[in-house]
């Protein structure tokens, strides 16, 4: 699968794929500590993820509160990244792992052996 995604949609999924991560990180993370919180990873979520959460705002559906909104800007990315991508660049994808960046997290964790 590494070799069948054109250069591109890695370069176009790689920094898509770490933001719905922190996305959800950030939302995970906002049920135990203040979202309002000193603590270094909560800071460096907020910096990476309420950016575009924000850009969002006006197209995000009022139904959506804010809480919610890193999750509902991951599962926005989530649709890109796995239907718009392939279609517009040109590849197939047949499930999840076959993403770039998951499929490099799930190589990385069989040569290490886990």
């Amino acid at each position: 699968m590494g070799s069948e995604v054109p250069a591109l949609g890695v370069l176009v999924d790689l920094p898509l794929g770490i933001l719905m991560w922190c996305a959800i990180l950030r939302f995970l993370l906002s049920m135990v500590v203040k979202e309002d919180s000193r603590a270094g990873v909560m800071r460096l979520l907020n910096a990476i993820v309420m950016p575009p959460v924000r850009a969002l705002h006006p197209v995000t559906p009022s139904w959506v509160i804010d809480r919610t909104a890193p999750l509902y800007l991951a599962f926005l990315l989530f649709l890109i990244r796995f239907y718009l991508a392939p279609l517009a660049i040109g590849f197939d994808i047949n499930g999840y792992a076959d993403l770039p960046l998951e499929h490099l997290i799930l190589s990385v964790r069989t040569e290490i052996g886990l």
